[in-house]
């Protein structure tokens, strides 16, 4: 008889992390880590270091994107790597991440979803030799190299983010 899944989505995260055969502790904290800014904060990171696990639609078909913290996703790049035109591209709603990965927005993991996802990875994460990643919930963690990440999420790495548009001054009346 098959064990039940259990009901504890950072607990299901470290099962998958331990059947991976890894020494990975999904670290569990007092306060929010659902934003990039927040997990930084929580963890003690570089902001650039935090995985934001975001689930794209490209024509009908999910798409992970492992995105920077301190980035965005850039729909104009993600359009020829993924063979679809840019207005095909959207950011899947919280039910369609929740379908696709098994986890709510804040929480989603890189890693242990109920059927592979393609994924792509942020170029820009070469700057790090270890990232932060969400735990399966939205005050979870883990530690992962990003060469490891790379190897077990089969992700492709690419150019996918831009920096953040610089805040506007506010003018002056």
């Amino acid at each position: 008889m098959a064990e039940a899944m259990t009901d504890d989505p950072a607990a299901r995260v470290q099962a998958t992390l331990t059947a991976l055969g890894l020494e990975i502790a999904v670290e569990r904290f007092a306060t929010a880590t659902a934003t990039a800014e927040q997990a930084a904060s929580a963890a003690g990171c570089d902001l650039g270091q935090i995985v934001k696990s975001m689930l794209f639609v490209a024509a009908e078909r999910p798409v992970l994107l492992l995105i920077a913290g301190d980035r965005r996703a850039d729909t104009a790049l993600l359009a020829p790597l993924l063979g679809v035109p840019r207005k095909r591209i959207r950011l899947a709603s919280a039910a369609e991440a929740l379908l696709f990965t098994g986890y709510a927005v804040g929480g989603v993991p890189p890693l242990g979803h109920p059927t592979p996802l393609e994924t792509l990875v942020d170029e820009t994460f070469d700057r790090f030799t270890t990232l932060i990643a969400a735990g399966g919930s939205s005050c979870a963690l883990f530690r992962i190299e990003r060469t490891l990440l790379l190897r077990l999420t089969q992700g492709r790495e690419a150019a996918i983010s831009a920096p953040p548009p610089e805040p506007r001054p506010l003018e002056r009346r």
